[in-house]
């Protein structure tokens, strides 16, 4: 029942806001082009992509003034918005009350979450591949932008899309304990904080190519990451799964009237 419903109306109904992404995503790839012929740049598809999710090296160790992360902390930040404005709307309707299983509820967000950020990212890899059919971008695997020794291994790559979606059930851990506007500006303000401090214990750091050891000396290693990012998400549904177990929602609902 949960799950169902949430396919439904939290995801098929919620579709056309990707189209706001894909125009996220077409701005900040017009950038890169104009960027690239200016400096006179090979790059290709693949580049465009990672771009998206690069940010920025580790900073001061890089040497370099800082310069927020624009791109990557606006698709984070229309990701959190998506993630942390839909799953309370559904106890609003009654839904939880008539399912009888907080349990099965609480798994059904952590479920939709996952199809939902895959969708995300499947859209931003999309809109950048048509965006170089396009502008005559040559269609490849390679890796031009990042600067980087040896090969990367797809673990790394994905590292973007996983802490994306630990970042999504932190967040509803989130908004269980508090409430889904300071869940969202909680998780806001540690994006924001990632961008300058490089460390594990910021966890969206993880999701920043460029802070990686991959392609900074300085970045924090894979295995790490995904350490991390274990230990987040094992807390986080645990913690979630205990809170609400326990929480009157119907109080809740009353408080907000």
């Amino acid at each position: 029942m949960y799950f169902k419903y949430d396919l439904k109306a939290g995801f098929l109904r919620d579709l056309p806001k990707l189209l706001i992404l894909a125009g996220i995503v077409l701005i900040a790839n017009i950038s890169l082009f104009r960027y690239a012929e200016l400096f006179s740049l090979d790059l290709e598809s693949f580049d465009y992509i990672l771009y998206l999710v690069k940010s920025i090296p580790p900073f001061p160790q890089s040497g370099e003034e800082f310069r927020f992360p624009v791109a990557w902390y606006l698709i984070q930040l229309y990701l959190n918005w998506i993630i942390g404005r839909y799953p309370f709307s559904s106890v609003c309707d009654n839904v939880l009350i008539y399912g009888g299983s907080r349990q099965r509820w609480y798994l059904s967000k952590v479920a939709w979450i996952a199809i939902t950020v895959f969708a995300y990212y499947l859209v931003m890899i999309i809109t950048s591949l048509l965006f170089s059919i396009v502008s005559g971008v040559p269609i490849s695997w390679k890796i031009n932008l990042l600067i980087h020794a040896g090969e990367i291994s797809s673990a790394t790559l994905l590292l973007p899309i996983v802490t994306s979606f630990v970042t999504g059930v932190f967040q509803l851990f989130l908004e269980i304990l508090t409430t889904p506007i300071i869940g969202f500006f909680a998780v806001a303000m540690l994006s924001a904080a990632s961008t300058y401090i490089t460390s594990p214990l910021l966890f969206t750091n993880c999701s920043q190519l460029l802070k990686l050891s991959a392609f900074s000396e300085d970045g924090i290693g894979t295995g790490e990451s995904y350490l991390t990012l274990g230990i987040i998400f094992a807390l986080s549904l645990a913690a979630g799964l205990i809170i609400f177990s326990r929480r009157d929602i119907l109080r809740s609902q009353r408080d907000e009237e």
